[in-house]
């Protein structure tokens, strides 16, 4: 009888381990029906399909909302019912194309592509759920501020300058608020970068819940926001400016038996009958009402005109 040697062990245990994984391999995962979103501002987004009705459009009631204004306001919709997902055309303006066609209803199959209107592209395809939580993750992590939740300043600047050039192509006003928490320092030197950080998430949530879903917070840097309000006009703009200044004045932040209390300063400017050539323009003009806030005494708004 042969005698075997450490090299038939080793081949046998390899053996065993490829069963194992050729077994693991064959599992009867489920795949869920999902739509990838492949340009806009949503760019990376999975959306999962299964079971759902799915409304896309400028409506912000949309499920998937987009603001272009090449997309109506419920613009398609997606059904999902007994393995099969349905894309409708909802009569809008600029219709809906599978793979090149414009489709009024269509059954979608693996891998196609879908056109809204006439840039806004998405992906269908069948995933396992780990796809959908490492997408979503890239995206959570390419466009928000991981502390205060809100967009981070590489996004905010891309939509911006959108924003921008759709106001100024359909002559609509648009506004912009930049804010400054008042002796922030102090905060962290008297209680330390913990409760700094305390500070800046509720101050995020406060921003997420007091703003409309059309408009845009986003932390620009440091203790400084920015805001965008879409097609406000000055009045507008500074009564939401005003209102924010005062909730945050009404806010109390907790952290390890301390109750702070905290102030903001606001400057606004609004881009209305092309007082402004860029969207630079109106960054920095909305900078110089906040260090105008500042030098004034602070806790305070202060508005820029349109010239």
């Amino acid at each position: 009888m042969s005698k075997k040697n450490s090299n038939d062990k080793y081949n046998e245990d390899k053996t065993q381990i490829a069963k194992l994984i050729r077994n693991s391999d064959q599992t009867d995962t489920p795949m869920d029906p999902c739509l990838t979103q492949l340009s806009g501002h949503g760019s990376g987004q999975v959306f999962n399909l299964r079971d759902k009705v799915v409304t896309i459009g400028r409506d912000p009631a949309c499920i998937i909302w987009v603001e272009d204004p090449h997309i109506s306001r419920t613009h398609a919709t997606l059904i999902n019912k007994d393995e099969t997902t349905v894309i409708t055309d909802m009569e809008s303006t600029n219709g809906i194309f599978v793979n090149g066609t414009k489709v009024q209803e269509h059954s979608l199959s693996n891998g196609d592509r879908v056109l809204i209107g006439t840039r806004l592209h998405f992906k269908f395809s069948m995933e396992f759920a780990d796809y959908q939580i490492v997408q979503n993750q890239k995206y959570q992590q390419a466009n928000y501020d991981s502390l205060t939740k809100l967009y981070n300043k590489r996004f905010f600047i891309d939509l911006l300058s959108r924003e921008f050039s759709f106001s100024r192509r359909n002559k609509q006003p648009l506004s912009l608020l930049m804010m400054d928490i008042d002796y922030f320092k102090k905060i962290n030197d008297s209680y330390g970068h913990l409760a700094g950080d305390q500070v800046l998430s509720q101050l995020g949530h406060l921003l997420k819940k007091e703003l409309r879903h059309e408009n845009v917070a986003c932390r620009y840097g440091g203790e400084e926001f920015a805001v965008i309000l879409r097609h406000a006009n000055p009045t507008a703009a500074e009564t939401v400016a005003e209102r924010i200044r005062s909730r945050i004045e009404q806010l109390t932040v907790s952290y390890m038996n301390h109750y702070l209390k905290l102030t903001v300063s606001i400057g606004v400017s609004t881009y209305e009958h092309c007082n402004f050539e860029t969207y630079e323009e109106l960054i920095n003009s909305a900078d110089e009402q906040l260090y105008e806030a500042k030098h004034n005494g602070r806790n305070r708004v202060i508005f820029k005109k349109a010239a």
